[in-house]
């Protein structure tokens, strides 16, 4: 599978399967991908933003939720020389 497309189906599925994914939700998916931020970072982030809220989203999804926490936890990753992030 795809890193676009394995990062969308975690979001779906930790979203509530009501979720919509919108064009910048696939925008930012895709930067992650070109600035080669690992899966696992970007698995722990989502899990993290999801875990957060005791309901589902509904059809909109905080893209930039995502985004602050995808980018603060690779920052940690990178700082951490690339061990795991220890966020699951």
């Amino acid at each position: 599978m795809s890193y676009v497309r394995n990062v969308a189906e975690l979001i779906i599925r930790q979203s509530g399967n009501n979720a919509v994914l919108g064009p910048e939700v696939y925008t930012a998916i895709a930067e992650w991908e070109k600035r080669e931020i690992p899966v696992t970072v970007v698995s722990d982030s989502i899990r993290e933003v999801c875990g957060r809220r005791a309901e589902s989203f509904d059809e909109m999804l905080p893209v930039d939720l995502f985004q602050s926490a995808v980018i603060r936890n690779f920052r940690q990753w990178l700082a951490s020389g690339g061990r795991a992030s220890g966020n699951a």
